[in-house]
């Protein structure tokens, strides 16, 4: 009995206050249009007053976004302090991958904070300004990093299948991070400028919520969905693709010579390369999927029941946006050997790979161990004869002398 009061109280509020609860980025619905020109103020709220969700709900939610700031803080934090320390790692790839850190530990910082302050209350307590910034700073964020995805996609396809001259230089590096923040930025703005926030006095009830104008808007998050998931989702898989056919190529070519190779590194790029695409797929593919669906229903009226099967698959999608931001570094920065190396010995990041670590210094020191008997085998000088009686000679160095044709025997 108790679940199903919360079901119908949720749902009987949800289907009331639609823009409120599904991210404070909605335009105003039908059912805001219907108290349009009444006096609020001698009725009472057409919903039960909770004005925060019950402590169980509230703990848990927190609980659950904690390890995600955790996380995404020590991961983005200690991938940019290595590669700034280490001038060896100062390549275009690695300046990109920075770029997209300082936006995904900007993601990890701010958003969840916005995130749960609008979820968890039943009204907006951000006020005007925190209305404004609210989407404006979520969503530059997020396309500051799709375009990082995007630029070091190109970079690794230059790196591998192109020519020499296609490669980013270090001064168009610097240009594109200059434009990739500007123009994150710009394509955000509109949120900042068509959002407002309202307060609405009713008889037992002072409600606030944050609200933007659906007509301009309803385009926009079309072209939004476009850049963030579509745009970037089609430019790495032609670029990772032809990566893999390059790989490909050039194994079949080393099949062929006359010492055959297997390129076994092949098979490790490939899993890379599809864990990179597949997390950004299931990460962020629902929220924009919800956006363009969001969209959709507000330019029709609202149905009961609509927004309780929304809340859950909102809520989820956001999430997923934050594990996203947390995880990048990972992703990037472990599909590098030379960052995988640095962030291995790294304090702040050492332990989420201790045990490939470990596993690295004990084959080393098995592969110690047991060259020991050999060492005696080992010539000591690259230029000293290996002989018993003669030992003091120094032959001659020739590049046309074979190493087979070695001369052991005593003068």
């Amino acid at each position: 009995m108790f679940f199903h009061n919360a079901s119908n109280l949720i749902t009987s509020f949800l289907d009331i206050q639609w823009n409120q609860h599904l991210g404070g980025e909605l335009g105003p619905t039908n059912i805001n249009s219907e108290w349009k020109g009444v006096n609020t103020t001698k009725h009472h709220f057409p919903s039960k007053i909770w004005i925060i969700r019950p402590t169980w709900e509230t703990t848990l939610k927190i609980l659950s976004i904690l390890p995600i700031i955790f996380v995404g803080i020590l991961a983005n934090g200690a991938l940019i302090y290595i590669i700034i320390r280490a001038k060896s790692l100062h390549t275009t790839t690695n300046l990109l991958i920075v770029n997209m850190a300082i936006a995904d530990i900007c993601t990890c910082i701010l958003c969840p904070w916005m995130f749960l302050c609008v979820d968890l209350y039943q009204n907006y307590i951000l006020g005007p300004i925190g209305c404004r910034l609210d989407g404006f700073i979520v969503h530059a964020l997020t396309l500051v990093a799709v375009f990082n995805l995007s630029v070091v996609s190109y970079d690794r396809l230059s790196a591998i299948v192109l020519n020499c001259s296609s490669r980013l230089t270090k001064r168009s590096t610097h240009l594109l991070l200059y434009a990739i923040w500007i123009s994150g930025i710009g394509v955000a703005t509109p949120l900042c400028l068509f959002r407002s926030y309202y307060e609405r006095q009713w008889s037992d009830f002072l409600e606030t919520y944050c609200t933007e104008n659906t007509v301009v808007l309803y385009p926009y998050w079309h072209v939004f969905a476009g850049l963030t998931v579509w745009a970037p989702l089609t430019i790495m898989a032609i670029c990772y693709s032809s990566i893999l056919i390059k790989l490909d190529r050039f194994e079949s070519q080393a099949l062929r010579s006359k010492y055959p190779i297997i390129v076994r590194y092949k098979g490790k790029v490939a899993r890379a390369l599809g864990i990179i695409v597949l997390a950004f797929i299931l990460c962020r593919v629902p929220f924009t999927v919800l956006i363009i669906q969001r969209a959709r229903l507000l330019q029709q009226p609202s149905k009961p029941g609509q927004a309780e099967s929304m809340y859950f698959l909102w809520y989820i999608s956001r999430y997923l946006v934050l594990v996203n931001a947390a995880i990048n570094p990972l992703l990037y920065g472990c599909s590098s050997s030379s960052l995988r190396k640095e962030l291995a010995i790294c304090p702040a990041t050492s332990w989420l790979i201790y045990k490939r670590k470990k596993k690295i210094q004990k084959q080393h020191s098995n592969q110690q161990c047991n060259s020991e008997p050999f060492n005696c085998l080992k010539p000591r000088s690259p230029c000293i004869r290996v002989n018993y009686y003669q030992r003091s000679i120094i032959p001659n160095i020739s590049s046309r002398v074979s190493p087979i044709n070695l001369d052991l025997s005593p003068n």
